[in-house]
């Protein structure tokens, strides 16, 4: 393989892990609320969200608003799988076509 293509096949790697990080951020938000059992959403602004005496609602807002980037991440996310597959398709279409150097 090429450096060429292994540098694309990195790159594509870096900007996919880009892609699911919204979709990290919200699910952590989301799931911390749970655990600590507070109400996740716009009750915080109210309630809040307390932990061992710490109010961490602010922080769970501030994950909870990558959903937004969502809308946008997902749909590229998507597109970059679909390339890393007919990347890896067409390696290994390369690797069997190909005559065996080595006797």
């Amino acid at each position: 393989m090429r450096l060429r293509r292994k540098i694309a096949f990195g790159i594509l790697t870096l900007l996919l892990a880009v892609c699911v990080w919204p979709a990290y951020s919200v699910r952590w938000a989301q799931s911390t609320a749970e655990a600590h059992g507070c109400q996740f959403g716009m009750a915080m602004h109210t309630d809040g969200c307390w932990v061992e005496g710490e109010n961490i609602a602010t922080q769970l807002n501030a994950a909870y608003g990558n959903a937004g980037f969502l809308l946008l991440t997902m749909p590229v996310g998507f597109v970059i799988v679909l390339t890393l597959l007919v990347m890896i398709g067409q390696d290994l279409r390369r690797k069997t076509t190909r005559p065996e150097d080595e006797a």
